[in-house]
């Protein structure tokens, strides 16, 4: 499969979230397709890898066909309606399933549906039991009203995400309303013992004894504890992780701590990267750690054999030269570690360098 094919299923999953039958257009668009075409049947149908799914239609009950006997998969690879006026004598249909057994389909017509950025994910099109065909008005409708269908879906697409977006923010504000009202008990109970306990000790008035240093640290893992609670709810996973990279890591200097996708494709950046790597965070973040690599290395492909180490064993570790953004060399060593979720899946790396230059005079 290549990468066009592979892109254009991800679009098509996107796009098989929708239900179009919560609007009443895309039936209107499929019963006027049948009338003014003089047709029995009419789809809308969306293509991915193994199936054509049927998902608003006129003329049948039928909900998804295979995509090897699909008519479908013929349309998606052209630009233009795609019209059989008899599959019985067409070379790639008059042995198919759908044509020499029931429903005894003779007659297509389909228009394919044409995103935006240009991938085509289904059709619009028209099925015959008897042989039969378009007029040039029926035609040009037909592909029209295709467009039609690929702009709704468009649109209640961008709807769907735009009130996915404002939920989650939503939620996100009711967190950080939750934290304001907390602030009194949750937060402000184990942090008033904190610093009175502080206090005591900086005063004079008590000294540090076994006692005291068990209820600093109760308080002190209460107070963790809920404001971990509390980010957790209040933050999705990828907040997460750059607020923990961030604090961590983003005042080292001797080292350069990088995060990477599971491709190897650079998300954050602290001082000791730009120290000694010589790019700043905004030149750097977006592109594959390769970068690094001399052209003998990136031959070698040695940045993806690293990774693969990594993701078999979870941790790979190198030395070697390595170049930064003047084109100096410099020995590194590096450690790159898989960064995996809940249920052991690999989603990301952390890769931590240290210039050893110095040493080798």
């Amino acid at each position: 499969m290549g990468l066009h094919e592979k892109k254009r299923q991800e679009e098509v999953k996107r796009y098989l979230q929708l239900d179009l039958a919560i609007t009443s257009e895309f039936k209107e668009i499929v019963d006027f397709a049948a009338e003014i075409c003089e047709k029995p049947i009419s789809l809308i149908t969306l293509l991915d890898k193994d199936t054509n799914w049927i998902r608003i239609a006129a003329g049948t009950d039928l909900t998804a066909s295979p995509r090897t006997i699909s008519f479908c998969q013929h349309v998606i690879s052209g630009n233009k309606l795609l019209i059989i006026p008899d599959a019985t004598k067409d070379k790639l249909f008059d042995d198919n399933p759908l044509v020499q057994g029931p429903p005894a389909l003779r007659f297509y017509a389909g228009a394919p549906l044409v995103l935006s950025n240009g991938y085509h994910i289904g059709a619009l099109c028209l099925f015959d039991q008897r042989p039969n065909t378009l007029t040039k008005v029926q035609q040009k409708t037909l592909s029209l009203l295709s467009r039609q269908v690929t702009l709704l879906m468009e649109l209640q697409l961008t709807k769907a995400e735009l009130l996915s977006h404002i939920e989650e923010i939503e939620k996100k504000n009711d967190s950080l309303q939750a934290i304001s009202h907390m602030q009194s008990h949750d937060i402000r109970q184990p942090l008033t013992t904190i610093m009175g306990l502080v206090n005591l000790i900086k005063d004079g008035i008590h000294t540090v004894n076994d006692e005291w240093l068990k209820m600093l640290s109760e308080a002190t893992n209460a107070l963790d504890k809920r404001i971990r609670s509390i980010v957790n709810e209040s933050m999705g996973k990828k907040d997460l992780k750059l607020l923990r990279f961030n604090k961590m890591v983003e005042e080292i200097e001797d080292y350069a701590i990088l995060l990477l996708d599971e491709d190897g494709n650079i998300e954050n950046w602290n001082k000791g990267a730009e120290k000694i790597k010589g790019y700043n965070a905004s030149e750097i973040i977006g592109k594959n750690f390769t970068v690094f690599y001399t052209p003998e290395d990136q031959h070698k492909m040695l940045s993806a054999h690293l990774l693969d180490v990594a993701k078999e064993h979870d941790v790979a570790r190198d030395e070697g030269w390595r170049v930064r953004k003047d084109g100096s060399l410099f020995w590194a060593r590096v450690v790159i570690s898989a960064i995996h979720d809940d249920e052991r899946h690999i989603i990301g790396f952390t890769k931590v360098t240290r210039d050893l230059t110095n040493q080798l005079r």
